[in-house]
């Protein structure tokens, strides 16, 4: 009999033993459950999904298991965190958080959570940060629109500044290099203009005088850059060179040469996003052409201007560019030509889109006036329509139609009131 109780005896204390090792180790494996943040080496945090979960600032986790997704969480110092989780163990009990801490209500706290929900689609919805949450003192930035309702930049959101939004560059000058031979214009040719270096041929009708053929041979290509590597519109600073043979057959005479204009020039251009400003010299002559000077009712005007060009141009939405031009000339024939000349226009022409096939047109019109002193300011004025494409180096081949008024835009002839219809193409570098 006593040998039966003290089996029984040991048998109880075992069991009473094992049953408060289980506790323990229960206990122990609750207060890790519910444990809300370790610190982890290089500032990354762990956390246990289910604590994590009561804690996350855009609703429940949408994807446990994706590296990608997006989460905030406030912590007892009133700091809040914003980063991504990714997969600590197979178990997918815990995951590993690697974030950078901010404080709440702060604006760089407001400007990381909308930074990164925009780069990965995940505004509005469940995901979108309230003002009422808790977690900010105002509500977060949204995308930014302009004319018609079209965006204006990536980068430009509601909430920014006049200057953050229209003057500053999207990329810091910490971000900027210095680059020879850069690919993209950040000042390209005007598009309607009749004098800017480019390959066109242009086919018109002139009710007075029958049929022209106006060619031009030339180009715009950067030179130097410090700036961005951004094609199709790059900000920094940045020096071109130009030059061009503006020519004209006269088909009514066999296309004989009727006259040609030389350009050339060096222009000096600063832009962003939405501002270019452009400095520089250009020199320009004419010359009439050889049979033309064999008539004797004809004689050859010396045109010759050396100017200093201030240009700015404006872009409200990212197709659509405004300019102005104001050419001073320090050096002239004073029987020919005055010191001024002025340009201005505007243009609708799609930039170059990577989720479009090449071969797609799309649509492009662009209107120019372009007035000189010695004809006290008159001028022409061109408008140009049709489709366009645009290369992933952002050159641009034109077919359309053109309406000239105004004087002659070759500098022998510039005194002749045209008006003429016609067609041609373009293409700029």
């Amino acid at each position: 009999m006593t040998d039966s109780c003290n089996y029984a005896r040991t048998v109880c204390q075992r069991l009473a033993y094992f049953g408060a090792l289980c506790a323990t180790i229960g206990l122990a494996y609750a207060n890790m459950s519910g444990a809300r943040a370790q610190l982890y080496d290089a500032g990354e945090e762990i956390y246990t999904s289910d604590a994590y979960q009561d804690a996350d600032a855009y609703g429940n986790i949408p994807d446990f298991n994706s590296p990608q997704s997006l989460y905030s969480r406030q912590d007892e110092y009133g700091a809040g965190y914003v980063g991504s989780m990714a997969r600590l163990n197979e178990t997918g009990a815990t995951q590993r958080y690697q974030a950078q801490s901010y404080q709440l209500g702060s604006d760089e706290y407001l400007d990381a959570t909308s930074s990164d929900l925009f780069s990965q689609n995940l505004v509005g919805g469940d995901y979108a940060l309230e003002a009422n949450s808790g977690r900010g003192k105002r509500p977060k930035k949204r995308q930014a629109t302009g004319l018609f309702g079209m965006p204006v930049e990536n980068d430009a959101r509601d909430g920014d500044s006049f200057y953050e939004r229209w003057v500053e560059p999207d990329v810091p000058s910490e971000g900027w290099t210095r680059q020879v031979l850069p690919v993209g214009l950040m000042y390209p040719s005007y598009l309607a203009s009749r004098k800017d270096p480019r390959l066109q041929s242009i086919i018109t009708y002139e009710r007075d005088y029958g049929t022209l053929w106006d060619i031009t041979l030339g180009g715009r290509a950067p030179i130097l850059r410090y700036g961005t590597t951004d094609v199709v519109q790059p900000e920094g600073w940045e020096i071109e060179l130009e030059g061009a043979a503006l020519l004209r057959l006269d088909w009514e005479r066999d296309r004989k040469l009727a006259a040609t204009d030389y350009r050339a020039g060096v222009p000096i251009v600063y832009g962003t996003k939405r501002w270019q400003f452009k400095t520089g010299y250009y020199h320009v002559s004419s010359h009439l052409g050889d049979n033309y000077l064999l008539d004797k009712f004809r004689t050859r005007k010396h045109y010759v201007r050396d100017s200093v060009i201030f240009g700015i141009a404006f872009k409200p939405v990212r197709d659509v560019r405004l300019y102005a031009e104001l050419d001073y000339a320090f050096h002239y024939d004073h029987k020919t030509a005055d010191p001024l000349e002025l340009q201005f226009g505007f243009e609708y022409s799609p930039q170059f889109d990577a989720n479009r096939s090449n071969w797609s047109a799309r649509p492009f019109l662009a209107s120019h006036g372009h007035l000189y002193q010695e004809r006290d300011f008159g001028g022409y004025w061109t408008t140009q329509t049709g489709v366009q494409w645009r290369s992933p180096t952002n050159s641009i081949l034109r077919l359309g139609a053109e309406f000239f008024m105004g004087g002659d835009d070759l500098y022998q002839f510039h005194t002749n009131y045209q008006r003429k219809i016609g067609g041609g193409i373009w293409y700029d570098f």
